[in-house]
């Protein structure tokens, strides 16, 4: 929308970086949805979003300093990352004033990390997008085993075999279908805006109304992607017999809404071709998150979006050898 880009560039510059940066977790580089977002991490809570806030400014200091570049530090796109740092480990450790310290290191690592991955990635046109933020996170997570001050908080998988992880509180298909049809359009809308609220780790349907307002106001296709991707990621689970509860969370969802949008919208050239493979690999992130989800399951880590990082990759490198897709 002409306003919001208009308001994006009357910001000061410094605030203009660092609400693009928020508003770079869902690909929208305008101040404006990234101040939603801000918003509604903060009325999902306040220790979200202030964790969120100095993730995003630290990330971008660090990126500033260390003479990155100035034109991916404008467009926001050293701060998502640490804009997803804060509130995760706030989520996944035990809170105490020792974690904010904690988040800061991890800020500043996950510039670095994506200051590397870009260098590597940038010939094959491919985006790191919150790959440092994953890789960032799972270190800090397997860190505090090796320190006093710092504790894993009760959210943090315990490390635990596979089939004892998938197998718990699992319905018969029957009973899902029959639960499911006979739920309201309540039940259904707080699944699927919880999908999106659970990108930035928040489990309120106010935030994923929120979120998607945001996206809507940088594009409506972007905000049509993600709300397909979170209809995907409530229904194949519970076509395929997922965890109830984990579903109506938005646990399967929030990755397939990144997904659908990177492919969809964002780094493919729009079309309904597109569409379709967005759907695709969208169906293939929610497989993709049961695997990885099983295979981490021994060491007691969390997916976070690595689902949709390694389906992404894989559908933008394959894009480079086809005749049929046209990357933007």
């Amino acid at each position: 929308m002409q306003w919001a880009i208009k308001l994006d560039m009357a910001l000061p510059s410094p605030i203009r970086v660092i609400l693009r940066g928020v508003g770079q977790v869902f690909f929208c580089g305008n101040a404006v949805t990234g101040l939603i977002f801000l918003i509604a991490l903060y009325v999902g809570g306040l220790t979200a979003g202030l964790a969120a806030t100095v993730g995003v400014i630290t990330s971008t200091i660090t990126a500033y300093l260390l003479g990155f570049s100035d034109d991916d530090i404008d467009a926001g796109l050293y701060g998502f990352n640490g804009t997803l740092v804060g509130p995760c480990l706030f989520l996944f450790l035990e809170n105490t004033p020792l974690l904010w310290v904690y988040v800061v290191f991890a800020s500043i690592l996950s510039s670095v990390v994506l200051a590397a991955l870009i260098r590597i990635l940038t010939p094959y046109r491919i985006p790191a997008s919150t790959s440092p933020f994953v890789l960032t996170c799972w270190m800090f997570m397997v860190a505090v085993y090796s320190f006093d001050s710092l504790s894993r908080g009760p959210l943090l998988p315990s490390p635990d075999i596979p089939s004892a992880i998938a197998g718990a509180d699992i319905a018969p298909i029957e009973t899902w279908f029959s639960a499911w049809t006979a739920s309201t359009a309540e039940l259904w809308s707080v699944a699927l805006s919880k999908g999106v609220a659970e990108v930035m780790f928040a489990d309120s349907v106010i935030v994923g109304i929120l979120f998607l307002i945001g996206i809507a106001i940088t594009s409506w296709r972007g905000a049509f992607m993600a709300v397909c991707g979170t209809i995907v990621g409530v229904s194949v689970p519970i076509l395929l017999g997922a965890n109830q509860t984990v579903i109506e969370l938005g646990l399967y969802a929030f990755n397939p809404v990144l997904t659908m949008m990177a492919i969809g919208w964002v780094f493919l050239k729009p079309s309904a071709g597109t569409a379709f493979l967005a759907l695709l690999a969208g169906i293939l992130t929610v497989i993709c998150q049961a695997g990885l989800a099983n295979f981490l399951a021994p060491i007691g880590l969390p997916t976070l979006t690595f689902p949709f990082v390694l389906v992404m990759w894989m559908f933008l490198f394959a894009a480079g050898i086809s005749k049929h897709w046209r990357e933007t």
